[in-house]
């Protein structure tokens, strides 16, 4: 709104009574960024990341795929050298995505950049690790459940697990502008037929 002055020879407080939009929490990451990547005319790098997210929590949650302490969540995709990728998943157990419950980090080798399907763009990777860190106990007991009991973590410490070759190639498709990254789900068969709707905005 406006405030109209009384008369020309009386100052005034203009007053602004318009709500200033709340500014957009991105998720943020600990991995170090490095070099670039060509997605046809466009040059990845850098941290893409996820706004700060709470949608359909009590679904994800009654459906074991993420744990029950979870309040928010987002993703990251960061570009950390010239053939290398980390596709980050992030939980966490408070609404504005700051404390951790669970950080997943899906680490590839080798991408390559296929021919363009409209805007979209096939990738080829080689899966080389998975780096993952529970915050809280329950984040622990639910990471050692979903791995069949297989592996063992210890609260505030990363958890590297290294994959063989038989896993590989990986491939996924991804979309990208200069601010804007959609990836779609990796799959170790063949390249999905469309990307996500979750947008990654460069940091």
């Amino acid at each position: 709104g406006s405030c109209a002055k009384k008369d020309d020879s009386t100052p005034t407080t203009s007053t602004d009574n318009t709500t200033a939009a709340a500014a957009t929490t991105y998720v943020s990451t600990s991995t170090t960024a490095s070099g670039s990547i060509t997605v046809g005319s466009e040059t990845m790098s850098g941290v893409y990341a996820s706004e700060c997210l709470t949608s359909n929590l009590s679904g994800l949650i009654s459906a074991g795929r993420v744990p029950s302490d979870t309040a928010s969540y987002g993703f990251a995709y960061v570009v950390t050298g010239s053939d290398n990728v980390s596709d980050e998943s992030m939980f966490f157990t408070d609404s504005s995505c700051t404390t951790n419950s669970v950080i997943q980090k899906h680490q590839y080798d080798n991408v390559t950049v296929g021919s363009a399907s409209g805007s979209n763009y096939p990738l080829t990777l080689t899966k080389a690790r998975s780096l993952i860190t529970a915050g809280t106990t329950t984040a622990e007991t639910y990471i050692e459940a979903a791995w069949g009991g297989f592996i063992n973590v210890t609260v505030g410490t990363e958890y590297t697990d290294t994959y063989a070759g038989s896993t590989n190639p990986r491939y996924n498709l991804i979309n990208l502008s200069s601010t804007t990254l959609y990836i779609g789900t990796e799959s170790s068969s063949e390249t999905p037929s469309s990307v996500g709707d979750t947008a990654m905005t460069k940091q």
